[in-house]
């Protein structure tokens, strides 16, 4: 006759650690705030330096200063930060790392597990989210741009010697402004563009383009 064998499944308690996931989540979406980002597409790249934090605790690395000093060095040497970051960014940083090796002491590897996944995904929902809201906004303003000087298709179209093409058939289906866009660009539509990131970078804007 078979055995049945009965073990005790841990269930996650998410409900009674929601509160704080959210506060570690909160946390680092202020440092990420602060990095270089906006123009990529992939979790990797989004996730910065907070992802390399994340594997390195998964590895059983729980020391704050350490991580936090990982991180940091991990920041500066993307060239987009120019070697710099400020002291709110390292707070963030490291109140976040606090928080979060606060929250999984104590827990079962699964649990673990389940938290550090759950702030991973989180974050890079949320940074997504605000990367797309940010490109779209500057493709906004590089359409009222054109169309200030324009003000029609036929216009802008004449005055960059532009064809038809598939899918672009008036101001508002011209892509977004990059700087790869920029350097394939000839004549009047690279002056208009070199005017248009000249502008957005007074503003703090960095046009690059979106990356993998």
């Amino acid at each position: 006759m078979r055995r049945f064998i009965f073990t005790n499944v841990e269930r996650f308690q998410y409900e009674s650690i929601k509160e704080k996931i959210e506060e570690i989540k909160d946390t680092f979406d202020r440092y990420l705030d602060s990095y270089p980002a906006k123009t990529y597409k992939s979790k990797h790249a989004i996730m910065g330096p907070v992802g390399k934090i994340l594997q390195e605790i998964k590895k059983g690395k729980w020391d704050v200063e350490s991580l936090s000093g990982y991180a940091v060095n991990v920041h500066l040497h993307n060239p987009k930060t120019k070697g710099k970051i400020s002291e709110s960014a390292i707070a963030a940083l490291e109140e976040g790392i606090e928080k979060l090796l606060s929250l999984i002491r104590g827990e079962s590897i699964a649990s673990q597990d389940r938290i550090l996944e759950l702030v991973d995904y989180g974050l890079y929902y949320r940074q997504r989210k605000k990367s797309l809201a940010w490109l779209e906004s500057v493709k906004k303003e590089w359409v009222e741009f054109l169309k200030t000087k324009y003000g029609t298709w036929d216009n802008l179209a004449k005055a960059w010697g532009e064809k038809p093409k598939k899918g672009v058939q008036d101001i508002e289906s011209i892509g977004y402004p990059s700087k790869r866009a920029y350097a394939e660009a000839k004549g009047q539509k690279k002056a208009d563009m070199g005017e248009f990131i000249k502008q957005a970078e007074l503003k703090g804007y960095d046009l690059d383009d979106e990356e993998e």
